[in-house]
Formats: structure tokens, C-alpha cells, sequence
């Protein structure tokens, strides 16, 4: 009998224990069941906090480019922005700038969804003409039809057009590509004979980029008046390696008479009277400071351009040029150097970027170092159609200055859109 009495003792003992130990994993179940629907639950409320404080920079850029004279701070906030089903957060962004060399903001959303938060903080940017190595609104030369990127053409850096690239065998281009046309326009209809090397890809049937009109100039005249130097009919401008410049002018008598650059930086040429299209510069030289140069006509390059303290070696160069044409900026081939160089932002708003005698033999790389943006591509050389190979004027080698994207040329004024708002491009973007 005492053994018996053990026994149940036991297994009553060995029962409470197994039910202690169910009732432990069930509530251990339950509560792990509970905090894990909680994490989730906050992680879906931080998403839709990170969407609320996203939906504020949206709503803060909108504001920003609907400014004709944006502020220096300004604020937006939306206590009831709706999520759907129901569902509404709630929105506030601070914005400041600082203004060199153009309006920099910095805009810092905070967004809230049921008791969660994010902070999201964006840094944006005016722009200008010179954000891409090569711009144009058409690849089709009103005067020779279509011009064509060749075999030992290089391009490095981002690369638009509104128009259609024209295409013979394999051209470089090593930075992103962006055109409107909804093909590209090959000589011999494609690979393998016609086989560009796009290395970070191309886009297609891309919306117009809007083109800088001749408004530019004015923005330029006005500094070369106040500040600036300004010139009524042709001249010549020779940029000299001690940051003095050489000016020949029959309206003021100057013939090539040592100046220092004007305090600002300044140079506008312009036409002589009403009707007149003699507002014509003819450039070259070393580049020691900042200068714009701008033409009310026509832009000429007789030699190279390069900049006193080379940016590509030494990264604290901040020699800087900008080249505004009304018309067309032509390199003049009889006086250009066989291996022509030009460190500058070139901008031709109603022509082209081109050689007046492309088809001269014995010329060789044009390096155009900095940004290159014309209203319709220009002619710079002459290949032979069968094999592609150029045998008169230069083979264009371009590469994009980076530091554009922080410095400008004098005077160089932000990019607008077609409805003349500015644009702005984003700099940095973190969460915090």
C-alpha cells in the first residue's frame, strides 16, 4: 500500500509540472504573438510615417518652384494628409538655403502616423545649361542635314538631346544618354557595323529638355554694364595667363590693350545699332579667374583655351570659363592648332558648336573639356561614308567637368523650365 500511495504522488506531481510547463509555452506563445504583432504593427506605422514626411518634400519643392523670388526659409505642413481608407498622417518641412553659387536648399520633413515618426531631409539645387556634356534641341544642321557621331568620338559625361542621335559605327559614350527620338538613326542600320557603346545606358522617347533662350544674354549684359566690361561691335579678346586680358575694339581704339578682368568677370559684345550684326568676338588664350564672354552675334575660337591651373590634375582650380553665343561659336581652322583644346562652357542658344572649314586634312583631337550646349549640332569634321574613318577637321573628344555642378560661369543665370520656373536638381537625400 505505501508503494501505491508513492506512485500517485507522483504522477500527480508529474501532471501539475507538464501543466505548469503548457501553460508557460502558452503564454510564452502568446506574448511573443503579441510583441510580434506590435513590431509589425510599428514597422507599417514608420512606413506610412516615412511616406507622410516624403509626401512633405513633394509638397515643399512644388512650393519652392512656384517662387518668382524664392525666400530665404520658408515652411509647408498638412495636419490631415490622407493615406487612404481612411487613414491621414500629418506633415511639417522646414526649408533654408544658402546661395552659392546658386540658391541651395535644404528641406527637413517630418512625418508622423499614429504616434510614429521619421525625419526625412533633402537637399536640393538650382541648376544651369551646363549640366550635361553635351546638349542640343535637334542632331539636324538647318544647312547639311544630319550630323553623325563617329567611330573615335568620345564622350564622357551625361548626354542629351530632344532630338535623335545619328549613329556610324562605335562611338563612346560614357555617362547617361538621353534622347526624344523613339530610335536611333544608324548609317548602316545597326550592329554589328553601327555599334555604339552607350556604357551606362540609353533612354528613349525622353520629354523635351527645355532650351535655354536668348533671354541668357540679358542677365549677362546687364553684369557686363554694371561691374562688367561692354563692347559695341566686333572685338577681340585674348585671355592672357597672369589673369589680364588683351582687347582689340575699333569703337573704344583698343588695339590689344592690356587690361586687368573686369571685377566681375564680365565680357558682352554687342551689336553696333538696330539691324546690325556686328557684335562679333573672336577668343583664345590661358584662363587665370572666372570670365564669361558673351556675343550678341557670333562667337569665334582662334586657338586653344585652357585653363591656367589644370582642374583634372590639381582639384583646387577654381579657373573657370563660359562662352554664350547668340548664334553659332565657330573654331576657326586656319589658326586653330592641329590638337585643339577649349576648357570652357560653351553655349551657342539659337546656332551651333562648329568648325568653319571641317574638311581640312591634318587636324586632330579637339578636346572639349567642361560642357557643350548648342541648338542644333554643328559640323567639326568630315569621314569617309564607306568605312567611317575622318579625314578632314577634328575628332571631338569630350569630357564634362564635374565641378559644374557646384560652380558657375559670372553671370551664368539658373535654368528654367518652359512655363519659367527654375529647376532644381537634388544634391544628397538621407533619413534621420
Amino acid at each position: 500500500m505505501k508503494t501505491v500511495r508513492q506512485n500517485k504522488g507522483f504522477a500527480l506531481a508529474f501532471s501539475l509540472i507538464f501543466l505548469f510547463l503548457i501553460v508557460s509555452f502558452v503564454g510564452a506563445y502568446i506574448l511573443a504573438t503579441t510583441n510580434g504583432l506590435t513590431t509589425a504593427n510599428r514597422a507599417a506605422d514608420l512606413k506610412r510615417a516615412y511616406y507622410v514626411a516624403d509626401a512633405g518634400l513633394a509638397d515643399a519643392v512644388i512650393q519652392l518652384r512656384g517662387y518668382a523670388n524664392p525666400p530665404a526659409s520658408f515652411n509647408v505642413s498638412n495636419a490631415g494628409y490622407a493615406l487612404g481608407n481612411g487613414k491621414t498622417g500629418s506633415y511639417s518641412v522646414s526649408a533654408t538655403s544658402t546661395g552659392s553659387p546658386w540658391l541651395t536648399y535644404t528641406l527637413t520633413s517630418t512625418g508622423m502616423y499614429n504616434g510614429a515618426l521619421k525625419v526625412l531631409v533633402l537637399t536640393v539645387q538650382q541648376t544651369s545649361v551646363s549640366s550635361y556634356a553635351y546638349l542640343s534641341n535637334t542632331e539636324i544642321n538647318p544647312t547639311w542635314g544630319d550630323l553623325w557621331w563617329i567611330t573615335g568620338m568620345t564622350t564622357v559625361g551625361p548626354v542629351r538631346t530632344n532630338g535623335t542621335l545619328n549613329i556610324l559605327g562605335n562611338p563612346l559614350f560614357d555617362g547617361t544618354t538621353v534622347q526624344g527620338g523613339v530610335a536611333i538613326n544608324y548609317w548602316n542600320g545597326g550592329p554589328p557595323r553601327d555599334n555604339p557603346d552607350f556604357v551606362d545606358g540609353l533612354t528613349l522617347s525622353s520629354a523635351t529638355v527645355p532650351f535655354p533662350t536668348t533671354t541668357m544674354l540679358n542677365s549677362i549684359s546687364s553684369a557686363a554694364s554694371s561691374g562688367g566690361l561692354l563692347l559695341t561691335g566686333t572685338s577681340t579678346v585674348i585671355l592672357n595667363s597672369d589673369g589680364t586680358i588683351n582687347v582689340t575694339n575699333s569703337a573704344n581704339g583698343w588695339n590689344n590693350k592690356n587690361m586687368a578682368l573686369p571685377s566681375n568677370g564680365v565680357i558682352y559684345v554687342q551689336n553696333s545699332g538696330s539691324g546690325t550684326t556686328d557684335g562679333d568676338v573672336t577668343v583664345q588664350g590661358t584662363i587665370k579667374g572666372q570670365v564669361t564672354i558673351a556675343s550678341q552675334n557670333q562667337i569665334y575660337i582662334s586657338g586653344n583655351l585652357i585653363y591656367n591651373t589644370n582642374p583634372r590634375t590639381n582639384s583646387s582650380s577654381t579657373d573657370l570659363l563660359g562662352l554664350v553665343s547668340q548664334n553659332d561659336i565657330t573654331v576657326l581652322a586656319n589658326s586653330a592648332p592641329a590638337n585643339l583644346e577649349l576648357d570652357a562652357v560653351l553655349v551657342a542658344l539659337n546656332g551651333a558648336f562648329q568648325v568653319d572649314q571641317w574638311w581640312l586634312s591634318g587636324k586632330g583631337n579637339m578636346i572639349q573639356y567642361g560642357s557643350l550646349v548648342n541648338n542644333y549640332c554643328g559640323p567639326t569634321g568630315e569621314f569617309d561614308p564607306g568605312t567611317g574613318t575622318l579625314y578632314g577637321g577634328y575628332n571631338q573628344l569630350q569630357y564634362y567637368d564635374t565641378r559644374l555642378q557646384t560652380m558657375i560661369p559670372p553671370a551664368f543665370p539658373p535654368a528654367v523650365d518652359s512655363s519659367g520656373r527654375d529647376i532644381y536638381v537634388k544634391i544628397s537625400f538621407k533619413e534621420r
